[in-house]
């Protein structure tokens, strides 16, 4: 015969299931119990939780289980892991109850307690909804409260329009018999239900009886609540909890169009003057216009650009005139994001705007010798925001509501940016050295570009991807020497057998790919052409070279270094296997003049610190005519040996330099520190030409200032810590 279902009705044991992982629900009968209570799990004193406790009295219940109670327990780890029972620390004496073993259900358990509780079962839901609420609001019990709130609420009105506003609230606007006004905690209910603040007011309407009103609202939440997919709005007023639904033919309203639609119903609308400001507020928010130009005051701005720089924010350039300072601050907006930019941008001198608006009334206080009005500034952002996202900048303005001005920004990469940019400022100004320091410095810092990737790949000859090693030929921009490498290559008899990997930009490689081939297989080079996206210089196209090939080791090349003569290879990599195949070995790099371009990048101690330094820069050739292979503190990535997969494990090249110097300078450092020394072989000569360390003549000066700044940002302090290394080849 099977015991009988139900509430266990002895005073001794209690239904129980977990809420949550950190609460449990219990229900049965005994005598009456506070409102919160002492509860030992296990009879643990150790396990002492407070409980929140909603009884009843029952209809015909003896007197020592007259009343029926549900209780919620925090939950604690238990010695043993398993809940046996739970003793009530009442007034008078304690109680003891076991928990029911057979395997109960929240909907069981909330079953036998209406059965038990009959009529007092709203009140007794509506405790447990307001204990569950009282507390740490999970995505699961949030479920439960929500489903219990569909048990214990009434329909009491309809949502017939909403929209989304560009900040993330949620406007909605309908009618109902029982709102509450004001701002009230409620649950709405799309995919899950979400717990949020709605700030209401009664909206009036003719078309509604005496017993209902127009209800208009702003409801805000953790996340963003998706307004195609609510259902209902669950509340709580006087009477209960209520529920208001979402009309079948309800009215999208579109984020821009939100603030349009607010202010023609604002003059309708019934509250307090805290609750009419925030609806005043959203009335005025950004719906896609520029409201600078239509202000009563003197303020304007205008805009040169903004640009969105992909993996790290957004950099504008543009100008604004406030004489009488009527802006308080100004903040760039990215949909629901928001970040100050007057108080750290740099200023600018336009004395065009000056001029523009010395004849215009407004601005008949305007200083006519003070030009400041431009200003650049750099916003890092979390992540790069979608195309469809609204930008814009919004105004503070003193004893008014917000401006603003939109934005439409294109896409760039940081190097693209800086060449638009760093052209117009003069090296020697305070501007140059504060955009430096305050907004391309961090825009560096941020940036997290995608690595370069090649798109297509060629073979001629018999490329063995997976020989001892393979030489990379690493090609920016300029490539039209990339036919006097492959015939050197060919030449050479060291080198000719090898397999050679020569990547490059896509759009440069267009132009000469045809010849590159046809060199390559009149030499019969076993080469592989890659033809990549995303490469900036000959950094990154060495990068992409390198992982073309499956090589132990890769001997790297930039297209502006040549040999200086046949047979330059076989001591570079003897000298690569002497030291195990574990460290980079770089020749000298000569000027076509055979002045010194590179011999060692060593620390210097200039008795204020330690920094790097190339020794030897511009000496000629004789100098070097005694020296020995020696370990150097970072070598060069122009033309070394190295193996690969060191080259892989500390991630290739950083991405936040613009030029390939500090580039170059960072991996070397990088794979030090990582375990693999650098060493220089003096007796093995490469001609360089000075264009391969440089970036674009036009910003030569300012793009080396900032890589600088980035590179000391990064290595400053290593560097101060490192040893010098100036050991002989044993």
């Amino acid at each position: 015969m099977n015991e009988p279902s139900g509430m266990p009705l002895d005073g001794k044991k209690v239904m129980a299931a977990l809420v949550d992982e950190e609460m449990a629900l219990m229900a049965g009968v005994g005598n009456a119990l506070p409102a919160t209570i002492d509860v030992f799990l296990n009879g643990d004193t150790e396990s002492r939780v407070q409980a929140s406790v909603i009884s009843w009295r029952r209809a015909d219940g003896p007197a020592d289980v007259a009343y029926g109670f549900v209780a919620l327990l925090p939950m604690k780890e238990l010695p043993g892991g398993r809940l046996k029972n739970v003793v009530f620390r009442r007034p008078g004496h304690p109680v003891e109850y076991g928990i029911e073993s057979r395997s109960q259900g929240l909907e069981s358990i909330l079953s036998a307690v209406a059965e038990q509780s009959g009529s007092a079962f709203p009140t007794v839901i509506d405790g447990v909804i307001e204990a569950l609420l009282a507390g740490k609001t999970t995505a699961k019990r949030l479920r439960m409260v929500s489903a219990l709130i569909r048990i214990a609420s009434h329909s009491n009105g309809f949502i017939e329009v909403l929209g989304g506003l560009e900040e993330g609230e949620l406007y909605i606007q309908g009618w109902s018999g029982n709102f509450p006004f004001g701002q009230v905690r409620v649950i709405a209910v799309e995919d899950s239900p979400v717990l949020a603040e709605l700030t209401s007011a009664e909206f009036q309407r003719d078309d509604l009886g005496e017993n209902a009103s127009g209800v208009v609202g702003l409801l805000t939440a953790e996340r963003s609540i998706n307004p195609a997919k609510l259902q209902r709005v669950y509340f709580r007023s006087r009477d209960g909890w209520f529920s208001i639904e979402v009309y079948q033919q309800r009215v999208l309203v579109a984020p821009r169009d939100v603030p349009a639609h607010i202010r023609s119903v604002l003059g309708r609308v019934k509250a307090p003057d805290t609750v009419m400001e925030q609806f005043r507020l959203a009335a005025h928010r950004f719906d896609g216009r520029d409201t600078v130009s239509d202000l009563d005051r003197p303020v304007r701005v205008g805009i040169d650009f903004s640009l969105v720089i992909e993996g790290s924010g957004v950099l504008i350039s543009g100008w604004m005139l406030d004489p009488d300072r009527c802006v308080g601050a100004i903040n760039l907006r990215v949909g629901s994001l928001s970040e100050r930019i007057d108080n750290c941008w740099t200023r600018q001198s336009r004395p065009d705007v000056t001029e523009a608006f010395l004849g215009d009334a407004m601005f008949a206080g305007m200083n006519p010798a003070r030009n400041s009005h431009g200003f650049l500034v750099f916003c890092a952002l979390p992540e790069t925001p979608p195309s469809d996202l609204p930008v814009y900048l919004e105004f503070d303005i003193a004893s008014a509501f917000p401006a603003y001005c939109p934005l439409t920004p294109t896409r760039a990469s940081a190097r693209q940016a800086l060449s638009r940019v760093l052209p117009s400022l003069d090296p020697r100004s305070v501007a140059a050295s504060s955009s430096i320091e305050r907004q391309f410095g961090p825009m560096l810092q941020h940036m997290e570009a995608q690595s370069p990737y090649a798109i297509d790949i060629h073979d001629i000859g018999d490329f063995d991807e997976d020989a001892p090693v393979t030489i990379v030929v690493g090609v920016d921009e300029t490539i039209t020497d990339i036919g006097v490498t492959i015939a050197l290559l060919g030449l050479d008899e060291d080198t000719r057998h090898l397999p050679i990997v020569i990547a490059g930009p896509v759009e440069s490689f267009d132009q000469v790919g045809s010849d590159m081939l046809r060199l390559a297989a009149f030499y019969k080079l076993n080469v592989r052409f890659v033809f990549a996206e995303g490469v900036e210089d000959f950094c990154d196209a060495l990068e992409v070279g390198v992982n073309a090939t499956n090589s132990e080791a890769v001997a790297l090349m930039s297209v502006h270094i040549l040999p200086r003569d046949t047979g330059w290879f076989t001591p570079l990599f003897a000298a690569f296997r002497k030291r195990g195949g574990k460290s980079i070995v770089c020749p000298t790099i000569l000027f076509e003049d055979d002045s010194v371009r590179w011999a060692g990048t060593w620390i210097e101690d200039d008795g204020n610190g330690q920094y790097l330094a190339d020794r030897y820069v511009g000496y000629p050739r004789a100098v070097l005519s005694d020296a020995e292979p020696t370990e150097v503190s970072a070598g060069t990535v122009e033309c070394c040996i190295m193996p690969r997969s060191a080259f892989m494990a500390v991630g290739g090249f950083t991405r936040g330099y613009i030029g390939p110097a500090e580039k170059g300078l960072d991996l070397a450092l990088k794979l030090r520190m990582a375990g693999t020394p650098s060493w220089w072989l003096p007796e093995v000569e490469i001609l360089g030409s000075e264009q391969s360390i440089t970036s674009a003549p036009v910003w030569e000066e300012l793009s080396h200032r900032l890589d600088r700044w980035a590179f000391d940002r990064r290595w400053s302090l290593v560097v101060s810590n490192l040893r010098s290394h100036n050991h002989a080849i044993d």
